[in-house]
């Protein structure tokens, strides 16, 4: 097979990465991303791949993973857009599921909807729960919201009934109305999107899909273009949520299925990372310049939620199971009213970007206070990208270290604290989910900012060993390489759980397994295509589920005792006689990537050999550490802290305490005590 690219945009720079499967020979770089200009960033990236070697019409796979879509919601760029809905329902999105925020804050307040409540119109139909119609939908109401709709501005229509769920006839009914009234409207079913009981979660989950769809579409034909014009002619595949890929047609509708592409392929190749070098238990620590994204994984394989937050609006669709801080390299530095520095949400991103990189920003962020300590400065950043500026650090540091009595370095060590306690929250919140303790775990991190902090944040978690990639800037995009194409498909049943329903379930997973499969197929071509089966269950009255792996379960009872044993995991208690209820039904169908070569090299142990020594600012004193190119360590180097170690497109922090290691995949791994 010919040359493989993935591509991640991030907060700060695009990541780029072209394999040869068949060697593993790898060929990554970085260039600041365009925010601006979405495409751009691509246009650049491929045209330093093409430089160095890599030839367009060799490329024959082309996955690409984007923060467009998460942005869009952030910022609130996305479209002007109504949501046609049950009447007597119209107040859905601001009653959402009646809980602040921050229950604890006095001056905590709930977002303010997508879809403003005049741009909400009721349309009168009713279903009962079991799908029978009560009333049809009024065709005098669909033209009557439409033409309001319009007068409003609004170019795409969400529409979103009480009990669709269960049978999606009026939703169809009305979307072929609103398509026959005005067909340039774009129209997104709410059952479409995601077919899933709970008509809050169901609704927010569509109208995110139809919010950033415009911004999708037009930022997907951009980089199509791209594609064209560097003479790439290998299909435009996408990064999802849920560790997958899927094609630009279809990415173009299924939106939301791509809203957490990033994060997820990031996990994907840490996955890839930690199979090869038999790490069973990781803790993964995604860091950028916007945020720090944490996720397990067990022997090289993450698990998957629903339900994950984009911003302040729930998603409902199935994804890998990631949790985030706003604690990222670009993250801005503040102090608040009560005088308490504090780091982040807010971030500078790459335009004007971190005061050190000499791009207009004016406020200190966490890479400032790296620079300011040490870690940094002692090569260029994002493979020469940036060449970091002390002194505009320090310009940006001094009031901030006049405001509070502190010297730059001490402002600087402090920020670090701040940014990894900051950090440890979603860590433990995870940790406490999954009833695991810090100590099992190795920590991976990754990312531009990640193993500059890893070994920081390791030490207040109570991790003892850490595993950084050979190439932890640009494993985002080594696991867009790496992912399979994967489609997912699910039914809310809402069924007694028993021997007389246990064959009629079987029906429904084999349709959904054929809906899967030939969507896979549609996107891939033919071939074998791997299958896995869920069902979520809950006691009978309880409110919400445990998702169950179905596989290799014949009968009922073995299905019960698995969901027994996890509610027992996770909530300490089973009631082994109580009635089950099946609530939703899953499949996942997939192809998987190319395999890639990860060559193992011979160890023996002997001393890195020193780059030098530098100043690093720790522990409330400045000290002398050892500095380190990764391009000179061998598998089998041996250094122990402190120390600091650099490469193209990150720079490893090795705290006193910590010893190092490269192994015969050119990873380093470090051990504490």
């Amino acid at each position: 097979m010919g040359w493989m690219i993935g591509v991640d945009i991030g907060g700060t720079f695009a990541d780029f990465v072209a394999l040869e499967p068949a060697t593993g020979h790898t060929v990554t770089l970085k260039v600041l991303t365009t925010p601006d200009a979405p495409g751009q960033d691509i246009a650049a990236g491929l045209r330093r791949v093409a430089g160095a070697g890599v030839a367009p019409a060799e490329v024959e796979r082309f996955v690409h993973g984007t923060t467009v879509g998460v942005n869009t919601i952030i910022q609130r760029r996305g479209a002007r857009i109504a949501l046609f809905t049950t009447a007597g329902f119209t107040d859905m999105l601001e009653l959402a599921r009646l809980r602040m925020p921050d229950p604890y804050s006095l001056f905590c307040e709930r977002p303010a909807p997508l879809v403003p409540r005049e741009h909400v119109f009721a349309i009168r139909e009713r279903m009962d729960a079991d799908g029978g119609t009560l009333v049809a939908p009024d065709a005098e109401d669909v033209a009557q919201a439409v033409a309001a709709a319009r007068r409003a501005g609004c170019d795409g229509v969400v529409v979103s009934f009480l009990h669709a769920w269960r049978r999606p006839l009026h939703e169809e009914q009305v979307a072929a109305m609103i398509a026959a009234i005005d067909p340039a409207l774009t129209v997104f079913r709410g059952t479409e999107v995601w077919p899933a009981i709970r008509e809050y979660e169901r609704t927010t989950t569509a109208v995110l899909n139809a919010y950033v769809h415009p911004r999708i579409a037009g930022y997907l034909a951009r980089v199509s273009a791209e594609l064209t014009e560097a003479g790439i002619r290998a299909p435009l595949l996408l990064t999802t949520s849920a560790g997958g890929t899927m094609t630009a047609a279809h990415g173009r509708r299924d939106c939301v299925g791509m809203l957490l592409s990033g994060t997820a392929s990031g996990v994907v190749g840490a996955g890839v990372v930690a199979r090869a070098a038999g790490a069973r238990a990781v803790l993964t620590l995604d860091m950028g310049g916007t945020s720090a994204d944490v996720a397990l994984l067990e022997d090289g394989q993450p698990s998957f939620s629903t339900g994950q937050a984009i911003g302040e609006f729930p998603l409902a669709i199935t994804t890998v199971a990631v949790m985030s801080s706003g604690q990222g390299g670009g993250s801005v530095v503040w102090i608040d009213r009560q005088g308490v520095l504090q780091v982040g949400p807010e971030s500078a991103g790459s335009t004007p970007g971190p005061a050190c990189f000499g791009r207009g920003g004016t406020r200190m962020t966490v890479t400032d206070a790296a620079l300011l300590t040490g870690i940094l400065g002692h090569g260029d950043l994002g493979f020469g990208a940036i060449v970091p500026d002390p002194a505009l650090a320090e310009d940006a540091a001094a009031p901030l270290a006049a405001r509070l009595g502190m010297s730059l370095a001490e402002l600087a060590e402090g920020v670090l604290r701040v940014a990894v306690s900051g950090m440890l929250v979603p860590i433990e919140q995870l940790l406490a989910r999954a009833g695991v303790h810090a100590s099992e775990l190795t920590l991976m991190p990754f990312g531009g900012a990640g193993p500059m902090l890893g070994a920081l944040l390791a030490e207040a978690a109570g991790m003892k060993r850490m595993l950084v990639p050979a190439s932890p800037g640009t494993l985002c995009a080594l696991g867009a390489v790496a992912a399979a194409i994967r489609v997912d498909r699910m039914r809310t049943v809402l069924l007694p759980f028993d021997d007389a329903t246990w064959p009629k379930l079987h029906v429904i997973l084999d349709e959904l397994a054929d809906e899967a499969v030939t969507a896979v197929a549609g996107m891939a071509g033919p071939g074998a295509s791997a299958l896995s089966r869920a069902v979520d269950l809950r006691y009978r009255g309880q409110s919400f589920e445990l998702t169950i792996p179905a596989e290799g379960c014949g009968t009922a009872a073995e299905l019960a005792a698995r969901f027994h044993a996890a509610h027992e995991r996770s909530f300490g208690h089973a009631e082994t006689t109580a009635p089950l209820q099946v609530v939703s039904l899953r499949v996942s169908s997939s192809r998987p990537a190319p395999p890639i070569a990860m060559p193992r090299q011979d160890c023996v142990a002997h001393p890195a050999r020193e780059a030098g020594a530098v100043q690093l600012y720790a522990d409330g004193a400045w000290r002398e550490a050892l500095l380190f190119d990764r391009q000179t360590l061998d598998p089998g180097a041996e250094l122990v802290g402190p120390a600091i170690v650099t490469q193209a497109d990150c720079t490893i922090l090795v705290p006193a305490g910590w010893r190092a290691r490269v192994d015969g995949l050119r990873n380093i791994e470090m051990e504490h005590g």
